[in-house]
């Protein structure tokens, strides 16, 4: 588990938490929508964030026997979980509030306790915003990658999210303050209520942004980066006639599985070779495709939602030199 994530994520849980408090303080003195609007959204950051270190800790499992590659993708899988709570607790609820005190005729009470604890949110939410950036710049450099570059590329949807939730929580401030100031002066809470409406909103952008992030690993996305690098160092060997195809599938930010057919230059494996031991290499190359075409064969018979299989052989080598010994 990557420290500076996990530093980033707990410092979020931390301030989160008592910037919840604090604004849920606010509006049941203040009434305000927009001051209830950023309480439910800090909720449901806490909430998230408290999820996103739940995979953070359960992806560390090492791999068992009923997950053979492991629990690496486990972490994708709460940070979607995370953004549904968003959408529906964050925005949806939100939403559903503010248009409720609009047909009420809602008439917020404004007063210097709102506005001090708006000031405190600002503190702590910038604080916990400046820990995700400084670790996502950390990220980024060790990957020598622009910011938005970064943004698209990385594998780390936790710090990401961290750093874009904090983002969005800032905004919000802004789009609340905003709202209960001009509450305040003009007397109409029109302008509460559409800070309210403004904040749903941007949570609902933010949990879309973070559902897909992730639902791409969740369905298996190609690692590029490792493709591309299998793709140039296979091609440029000698041993290597021709690379037909590379296939990967990102695990973890971490980990990948790669899968590839590479078809093998004749002229260098057997040059050291006489002709009867390349006729013998031969056939036992033939017999090997013979023995793996009719083990899948075998298994998709038994099983034919078995589409993709990839057999690798191992100690042929030595049996073949016992057997030698023996004859």
């Amino acid at each position: 588990m990557s420290h500076g994530s996990t530093k980033a994520v707990v410092t979020a849980i931390i301030g989160n938490s008592l910037v919840t408090v604090a604004k849920f303080v606010g509006f049941m003195f203040s009434g305000s929508s927009a001051l209830l609007a950023e309480a439910v959204h800090s909720l449901a950051d806490t909430a998230n964030q408290a999820l996103l270190y739940l995979g953070l800790k359960r992806s560390q499992r090492v791999a068992d026997g009923q997950y053979h590659f492991g629990y690496g993708q486990e972490r994708y899988f709460w940070n979607l979980v995370s953004a549904v709570t968003i959408f529906f607790l964050g925005c949806i609820y939100t939403m559903m509030h503010a248009l409720g005190q609009l047909e009420g005729g809602h008439e917020p009470e404004m007063s210097w306790l709102v506005f001090a604890i708006l000031a405190f949110a600002f503190v702590v939410e910038g604080y916990s915003l400046w820990v995700a950036y400084q670790e996502f710049t950390r990220q980024r450099l060790e990957k020598n990658m622009g910011f938005m570059q970064y943004v698209k590329a990385t594998r780390d949807p936790t710090t990401l999210a961290v750093l874009i939730e904090d983002t969005v929580a800032v905004l919000g401030l802004v789009v609340a303050l905003v709202g209960m100031s001009l509450a305040a002066y003009t007397g109409s809470a029109l302008f509460d209520i559409g800070a309210a409406m403004i904040i749903a909103m941007l949570m609902g952008l933010l949990a879309f942004f973070l559902a897909a992030t992730n639902k791409k690993y969740l369905l298996n996305v190609s690692d590029e980066t490792t493709n591309a690098a299998a793709l140039k160092t296979w091609s440029a060997d000698p041993r290597v006639q021709n690379v037909h195809h590379v296939h990967s599938i990102v695990l973890s930010p971490d980990e990948s599985i790669v899968m590839a057919e590479v078809e093998l230059c004749e002229e260098t494996l057997f040059s050291d070779m006489s002709e009867a031991e390349i006729q013998q290499a031969v056939r036992f190359m033939k017999r090997l495709d013979t023995v793996r075409l009719s083990l899948e064969a075998e298994v998709r018979q038994q099983n034919d939602e078995a589409k993709h299989i990839y057999l690798e052989f191992t100690g042929l080598p030595e049996d073949v030199q016992k057997s030698n010994k023996e004859e």
